[in-house]
């Protein structure tokens, strides 16, 4: 990045799997015999898309280093026979030489789809002015939010710009695209390309801080949701206010180190690069973390519904960047799919069978109980419609180091309205941040009582259970279910917040915490003796329980 069809015998295959093991399921209880974890039925998905988006229009790299990239990555696609997705940029659809690298793709294996930025040709295809600021007042492509971006754009111009953008696709290939990705969309831009043009998935940019001109805090850590129509970070609570497609993360984000700033986690950590498994990116050349990538996303116990990973490059990097670590990624994509451990399909086929297997938002985990730093730091999330939140283990710490709550009512910045600066910012409501409220003297965490010498993860039906054994051996128990986070043997939990707007806004009493966030309030019912403290607030009870359901 610049920080960067279902076919019907499959659907029928899988259905009939489904249906069969209900079946068993009721027989055995039926017969009285002993049955099997309910968790089999949320068994995780274990997917791989390969997404390779192409521009023409970017001024940075040498123009032949853009076209070899493309022309490698298509190479590579059909050396070793991929089923792969590819998102073309307004602006390399209208550019024959770029085209001509593009469809030397196997069209029976590649989708291609449309990657929303902004440029030039597009623009002027839309009829409207194309106003880049600055030093790039004569680039044909910018990657700041205005003139970049759909947000910069009221609901009329997003629609004349997205009409030219499928047109054209249409005229193209003689279909409208399925997939579209960018690394930032509004909930009002997807509403209208699902329902006018009936795209079956979106992609977006992972957990980032503001790196260009765009951050996003909240929301599914990773894997697909059901965005809600009036901010596409957040995921829908009811349907009823759903985007009827879902949204996945890019790049296969890191579970330990995709958070906030890594750098200020783990020293060696190259403070300019993403901790995904982009490939024009340090862990993404790395032979031995893009090993661990593999093993996290495949091996823990309980993980559900979808283990999603993506890789794939831009092809603004240039051959000369992606080539350190397209290659070999290539190579353990292959190994790792003829191994069954992973299923590499388009983007448009794991949209169409997430919406054929899940009519709401569901549980999805991310688990990594081995730290490829060597620092020995475990970590574990867990997404619904109702909330997010990681458990992490850090030394002999064990505390929640963020939470954040869905709420249908909770607007995006530029929902309705026009962005005129150069970046924006998403959210959803927090209750516990890290990076958001860590420092000037307080963890921003939300901690255990005790030092702990390890944890361990399972599933049971839809919920996550994380038990935790401390050094002198009692335990502490997690269990994260859809709607609300459960937690035995704590002792206390203890909250902080640095001081500042958030904190001021945090209040614990009467059962509950009420919490104000950019000006929206929420609360959470608490199980528990709840009350305030200087920097937060403290639950304590021997099962205490959040209910982020409300």
């Amino acid at each position: 990045m610049a920080t960067g069809n279902v076919h019907g015998g499959k659907t029928l295959r899988r259905a009939a799997g489904r249906m069969a093991a209900v079946a068993a399921f009721a027989a055995a209880a039926a017969a009285g015999a002993a049955v099997p974890q309910a968790a089999n039925a949320h068994e995780a998905r274990k997917v791989l898309n390969i997404v390779n988006f192409v521009r023409s229009a970017d001024p940075r790299p040498p123009r032949a280093d853009m076209i070899r990239a493309v022309h490698e990555e298509v190479a590579l696609n059909l050396k070793y026979g991929f089923e792969n997705t590819i998102l073309l940029q307004y602006d390399a659809l209208v550019d024959p030489e770029m085209m001509a690298e593009v469809l030397k793709s196997d069209r029976a294996k590649t989708e291609f789809g449309l990657w929303f930025e902004m440029s030039r040709p597009l623009n002027e295809a839309a009829g409207l002015p194309w106003r880049p600021k600055g030093a790039h007042r004569k680039w044909n492509w910018d990657w700041h939010i205005n003139p970049g971006f759909l947000m910069a754009y009221d609901h009329a111009g997003r629609k004349a710009i997205i009409d030219a953008a499928f047109k054209r696709f249409k005229a193209d290939f003689g279909h409208y695209p399925k997939s579209v990705g960018s690394w930032l969309l509004d909930a009002w831009s997807m509403d209208y390309m699902e329902k006018t043009y009936g795209v079956d998935g979106f992609c977006i940019c992972r957990e980032q801080d503001n790196t260009d001109a765009y951050g996003l805090r909240g929301g599914y850590s990773n894997g697909a949701y059901y965005p809600s129509k009036k901010n596409m970070l957040s995921a829908a609570v009811d349907m009823e206010n759903a985007v009827k497609s879902p949204v996945f993360k890019m790049l296969t984000p890191d579970p330990i180190y995709n958070y906030g700033r890594p750098f200020r986690l783990y020293r060696g950590f190259p403070h300019d690069d993403p901790p995904t498994m982009e490939p024009g990116m340090a862990t993404g050349a790395k032979t031995e973390i893009v090993d661990w990538y593999f093993r996290v996303y495949t091996e823990p116990a309980g993980l559900m519904n979808l283990s999603y990973m993506q890789s794939g490059q831009e092809n603004s990097f240039g051959w000369s960047r992606i080539s350190a670590g397209w290659p070999m990624q290539c190579a353990k994509i292959a190994k790792e799919a003829a191994a069954g451990r992973i299923v590499v399909e388009k983007m448009c086929d794991t949209a169409r069978a997430f919406k054929a297997a899940h009519k709401a938002n569901c549980p999805q985990t991310q688990i990594a109980l081995e730290d490829w730093s060597g620092a020995g730091r475990k970590s574990a999330w867990y997404n619904s419609r109702f909330y997010r939140a990681n458990i992490m283990m850090d030394g002999k710490r064990l505390f929640f180091r963020d939470i954040h709550k869905m709420c249908d009512g909770f607007e995006e910045p530029f929902l309705d309205k026009v962005c005129t600066g150069w970046q924006a910012l998403y959210y959803t409501p927090p209750v516990v941040d890290q990076w958001m409220f860590g420092g000037k003297g307080a963890s921003g965490v939300m901690s255990l009582d005790g030092e702990f010498a390890s944890i361990e993860t399972a599933a049971d039906g839809d919920a996550l259970v994380v038990t935790a054994t401390r050094a002198d051996g009692t335990a502490a128990t997690v269990r994260f279910e859809e709607g609300r986070i459960v937690v035995s043997g704590a002792g206390t939990l203890d909250a902080e917040y640095a001081n500042g707007a958030f904190r001021k806004g945090v209040s614990a009493a009467d059962g509950g915490i009420d919490f104000t966030f950019q000006g929206f309030r929420y609360r959470v019912p608490v199980r528990g003796d709840v009350k305030s403290t200087a920097k937060g607030f403290s639950i304590s009870g021997g099962r205490i329980e959040l209910d982020l359901s409300r």
